[in-house]
């Protein structure tokens, strides 16, 4: 009713209104109507406004009004109205996740086949940066498909040759969407070709369609990934972290993710491991391997600087991370190998490619996918596909 109302029935400031924007996942609604119970039915008044309360809820307290008014023919009204906050339930929690768990729930388990050995194949997710324009989304997802096909065909080639693979570990170490703001740089918000949703729709897919790729090639599939700083789900203008660092859309893929494998039999032999730190040490055939993104340094002058003086800091200082023999990080998008003694750091390519890098510094870097793997006597057969 309240729709077809001139604007003198409204007292001033309390037309009825909503934005939204689908970037945060939050908007403001003003809603007036004449029933005085309205507190519960606020599902019914997303409703109306197009909102599934599925996907979508009225945050937290709200303000409040009432008034007086007199209809045509002279019938007096009172009118209830509020102001709220409309947010996204859980950005990950959407139509898009309903579509990924209906297209792997109903996956047939696969025929039981046992491969035995004593090597785990590391296949890395680093830096997609899905959305962003200077690649192209249409190139990033051809590429890491090529990388899929590659990787596969590494792990049959290896155990043609002898090397006895048991397990895979798909690891991410972060930066998987690129992100719609201008924290990184004044640019951004001009450089993407898909919203957050769209971006943590593909983010997810690409996740699970890398399980689903490896799942007939191991008896066992650890999946493990941590945050980037393009992960970050809430920054000002100014890159400054409205919240916590670790709330972080990077390892929210990887808990959605574990709760659509749940689903399924046919994902037992899959673990998930979601890190509470922004650092995470695995065990993997008896030898210790970090992964961090790489952006929580202080420090050192250029990558090899900021990343060996970090852990070297976790070495004196006792941390986990201090303790690992191999070093996975992302963030520098440009692969690089150091080995001093019986450690070493392995930098990630990126998927992803940085016409604005290569413009200030001449460096670019063709995009692909770190893999090698591990046994008891350290890392070996080390190739980006």
């Amino acid at each position: 009713m309240t729709q077809e109302l001139g604007n003198n029935y409204y007292k001033s400031g309390w037309q009825p209104s909503i934005e939204f924007d689908e970037n945060t996942g939050k908007g403001e609604i003003t809603y007036v109507g004449t029933d005085p119970d309205y507190k519960n039915k606020y599902d019914d008044i997303l409703r109306g406004w197009g909102f599934d309360p599925k996907y979508y809820e009225i945050e937290g307290t709200v303000r409040a009004s009432s008034w007086e008014v007199q209809l045509k023919g002279g019938k007096p009204t009172t009118f209830y109205a509020f102001k709220g906050v409309v947010k996204r339930k859980n950005p990950a929690l959407d139509e898009y996740f309903d579509k990924l768990l209906s297209l792997y729930k109903q996956k047939p388990k696969l025929k039981d086949k046992k491969f035995g050995g004593d090597t785990a194949f590391i296949f890395t997710m680093a830096d997609w940066q899905l959305g962003k324009a200077d690649y192209g989304v249409e190139n990033t997802i051809k590429r890491y498909q090529e990388a899929l096909l590659s990787g596969v065909k590494q792990v049959k080639a290896l155990r043609k040759g002898g090397t006895l693979i048991n397990e895979v570990y798909l690891l991410g170490l972060g930066d998987l969407t690129e992100n719609c703001d201008q924290s990184f740089y004044s640019s951004m918000p001009f450089n993407v070709e898909l919203n957050l949703s769209q971006q943590y729709r593909l983010a997810r897919q690409l996740i699970m369609q890398t399980i689903d790729t490896f799942l007939p090639l191991a008896d066992k599939i650890t999946v493990c990934g941590i945050g980037g700083n393009h992960g970050e789900m809430t920054r000002s203008s100014k890159g400054q972290v409205l919240s916590d660092r670790l709330d972080n859309s990077d390892m929210m893929h990887f808990e959605i993710v574990k709760e659509i494998l749940a689903q399924n039999k046919r994902y037992d032999k899959v673990n998930v491991i979601l890190p509470t730190d922004y650092h995470h040490l695995l065990d993997i055939k008896g030898k210790g391997v970090a992964i961090t993104h790489g952006h929580m340094t202080g420090g050192g002058a250029g990558p090899e600087g900021k990343i060996m003086k970090w852990w070297q800091g976790q070495m004196f200082g006792w941390l986990p991370s201090g303790a690992a023999e191999i070093l996975l990080t992302g963030h520098y998008h440009h692969p690089r190998l150091l080995k001093q003694g019986k450690r070493t750091w392995m930098q990630c390519p990126s998927i992803d490619a940085s016409k604005d890098f290569t413009a200030r510094t001449g460096m670019w870097n063709e995009p692909g996918v770190l893999t090698f793997t591990i046994n008891k006597s350290g890392w070996d057969n080390y190739k980006i596909v």
